[in-house]
């Protein structure tokens, strides 16, 4: 019985010190990697979150750009990190994605990060040169068919959501297009708007300048529901392709073994944030919507998310290693 009592005695300690610690947090400088280089949307998030959370702590957010290897080498860094809620990655759908890419990935996409909060998403957009005959998607799939293998659809390369959501699309349209990847979607974008590539499925915050220039014409977005920037563009579903979803969603998450309590106060600080109407109108002129997931959910739809794109990557055929 003493031995029973000492015991619950030490958890008790434990639980009271991880509480006392998650009270004081921040106490210094919080630091959020992002796996992509400076301009991306993820990167453009980070930043307005970074400066929203420095607000309201009144402690620093410093964001921390580690691009390469499709984010692996950021989250490589980040889960060898002490877990204490001072280093903290931004995570996009090519987190899960990498686990079905990479034959040999150092880590688990789903263990090794502790997911905090999904914090927005955006879709792609299926976009096409002005020269080329449709204007919608029934009519996309009626040309590719009608000229079967010669037209293509850009990428920013092999397993990227840009590819993978025209394999996709391929696969469940029955449509006869061909991948041209590109080494950066800068390329693919520079391209689509020459006339050199005759598709692509374009993030919504690069598409819109583009599509109101008149330099490309927007097909149908990947969402489930038409986006207020485009409110005229049907989503691919309801243009026919029923079922058809890709979203390119962004979210925090801490390496593995981050207290719950720590996990807990960056999210309910962060859920207070996302409710702000300047932070919902900012990041919507960037071409995202707010997509907000605690932790427990978070990580219940990576998972789901990651079961998903493992089946395009098996149809598809690509691999990063």
């Amino acid at each position: 019985m003493k031995r029973v009592i000492q015991g619950i005695a030490g958890i008790l300690a434990v639980a009271l010190h991880v509480t006392a610690f998650a009270q004081s947090y921040p106490s210094r400088p919080v630091k959020i990697v992002v796996p992509l280089s400076t301009g991306s949307a993820t990167d453009t998030l980070t930043r307005l979150v970074a400066q929203k959370l420095s607000d309201q702590w009144g402690s620093p957010v410093i964001v921390e750009n580690v691009p390469g290897a499709n984010g692996t080498i950021a989250t490589a860094s980040v889960i060898k990190a002490a877990p204490d809620g001072y280093t903290l990655i931004m995570i996009a759908a090519n987190h899960v994605i990498n686990a079905s890419l990479y034959r040999n990935l150092s880590y688990d996409t789903l263990k090794d990060v502790k997911p905090i909060t999904r914090v927005a998403f955006t879709p792609l957009v299926l976009s096409v040169h002005p020269s080329i005959p449709v204007q919608s998607v029934k009519d996309y799939i009626e040309l590719a068919n009608a000229k079967p293998g010669q037209i293509n659809y850009g990428s920013a390369g092999n397993g990227s959501a840009t590819h993978l959501a025209g394999e996709m699309f391929k696969t469940m349209a029955g449509a006869n297009i061909t991948h041209v990847p590109y080494k950066a979607i800068s390329q693919a974008q520079t391209d689509l708007l020459g006339g050199q590539i005759e598709s692509m499925f374009v993030v919504l915050s690069a598409a819109i300048p583009q599509i109101n220039a008149g330099k490309i014409r927007a097909l149908g977005v990947t969402s489930m529901q038409r986006m207020p920037q485009l409110p005229q563009v049907p989503t691919i579903d309801e243009a026919g392709v029923k079922g058809y979803e890709v979203a390119s969603w962004i979210g925090l998450a801490a390496p593995a073994g981050t207290p719950d309590a720590i996990v807990n106060k960056i999210h309910a600080d962060l859920a207070k944030i996302i409710a702000q109407q300047d932070f919902l109108q900012r990041i919507s002129a960037n071409g995202l919507e707010s997509a907000l997931l605690g932790p427990k959910e978070f990580g219940e739809f990576m998972a789901k998310d990651q079961a998903k794109w493992a089946d395009v990557v098996k149809q598809s055929g690509a691999r990063l290693d």
